[in-house]
């Protein structure tokens, strides 16, 4: 995801205080302004878009509990382990999710089976900026394409032993066959960790994904790439340092599938396991999703955008955080032809120092059919003193 603070100088009036009204800017014609009935106050009690960061630890209801952090199996990367726990025992599969095998990270001084295919030894990254797609709305055919479309990351049974929250740094990657370098969907440097709370029954903690660069393509298959580690406390002088608590790779197959699915695999480790769920969608194009800042409070705006894509309910963060006028937010989410994306756009001023309940929350949210190509745009009223501009750009991958 590109979050571009410094975006185009926008002729626009001067932005309100916080808690402070203020008439439409008159450069915005209301007849352009998509925010009724569209535009809506949050309730979050009756909200289906609330992501809850309290996971039920009992989500596997019935004969079989899931596993704790006491008995949750410890898996290496030797083919064999990995082998016996995917395809031998059944209480595996029974007491988790789906396990799918986790194959050891590269190293460039050994040989590795999905080297070839893949280039892991180029780290090298796909950015909003170089992304290459398909504009066929001139001449050309356009032609549809299966697509991932990552949805939530957790890791699962790690036994959190320091004090507070866990401060997890590292990567998760896919490479597809398009072009098969780096496009991440979490990055995280030591200096930027993110704490997260971990259950002390499951050891199971959320991670917050990003958006990838493009969509990610399944030519038969694709390869999910991770290193993910801990922050541990040490003498200040020796600065930073960390653990290891997963890493490798895997490769997921949707080969003869005519349908499109929700995927909630397990990639079971030494120190933790690594809970993917993603979509697998069965010809689907991307919607790269633009959400500019045309006017907001003085004091910043908390805001949050979500996504459902092909008729799943599933909630899908495309960001949180805050923004300020000007700001622009870049996402791209795969959806499947001939259906369609829903969007969802909440904004609270920042919190200048009075209670977050009392702060009003805008909320708008609509659905954008899905095309080969073109451009749809829509100026919203969030509030009365937050204007945004939401544009939808659709692409083919090739």
């Amino acid at each position: 995801m590109e979050v571009d603070g410094n975006g185009d100088v926008l002729a626009v009036s001067p932005r309100p205080a916080c808690g402070k009204k203020r008439p439409l800017s008159p450069s915005i014609s209301p007849n352009d302004v998509a925010d009724s009935p569209k535009s809506t106050t949050s309730d979050e009690d009756d909200n289906p878009w609330v992501l809850s960061d309290d996971e039920e630890e009992g989500e596997y209801h019935g004969t079989y509990r899931p596993f704790t952090v006491d008995d949750f199996p410890r898996v290496s990367s030797d083919d064999d382990e990995q082998r016996v726990a995917v395809y031998s025992n059944p209480e595996i599969s029974i007491r988790g999710p789906r396990p799918i095998r986790r194959f050891p990270a590269f190293k460039p001084e050994s040989r590795h089976s999905c080297d070839v295919e893949y280039r892991l030894a180029d780290e090298s990254e796909i950015s909003f900026s170089n992304v290459g797609t398909v504009d066929c709305s001139h001449k050309g055919h356009c032609m549809s394409m299966d697509l991932v479309q990552f949805i939530d990351l957790k890791i699962a049974g790690y036994h959190h032993t320091q004090p507070g929250c866990a401060k997890i740094f590292g990567f998760f990657a896919a490479r597809d066959r398009v072009e098969p370098l780096r496009n991440y969907v979490y990055r995280r440097e030591i200096d930027n960790y993110e704490a997260v709370t971990v259950k002390p029954k499951t050891g199971m903690a959320r991670l917050s994904l990003t958006s990838p660069a493009r969509g990610i393509g399944i030519r038969s298959r694709v390869l999910f790439e991770f290193k993910l580690c801990i922050c541990t406390e040490g003498p200040p002088e020796d600065g930073p340092k960390g653990d290891l608590i997963i890493e490798g790779c895997t490769e997921f197959s949707n080969m003869y599938e005519t349908k499109s699915s929700i995927q909630n695999r397990r990639l079971y480790g030494d120190k933790c396991s690594l809970d993917v769920k993603f979509a697998a969608l069965v010809n689907a194009v991307q919607a790269f999703v633009d959400v500019k800042i045309l006017r907001a409070p003085d004091c910043g705006l908390n805001l949050n955008i979500y996504a459902k894509t092909s008729g799943y309910d599933d909630v899908i963060r495309l960001y949180q955080g805050v923004a300020e006028a000007g700001c622009k937010i870049s996402s791209v989410v795969a959806v499947v032809i001939r259906s369609c994306v829903y969007l969802r756009i909440e904004g609270t001023p920042k919190d200048d120092g009075l209670s977050q309940k009392l702060l009003p929350c805008g909320a708008w949210e609509d659905r954008f059919d899905t095309c080969y190509h073109g451009i749809v745009d829509k100026v919203v009223n969030l509030d009365e003193f937050t204007t945004i501009l939401v544009k939808i750009t659709w692409r083919t991958l090739e």
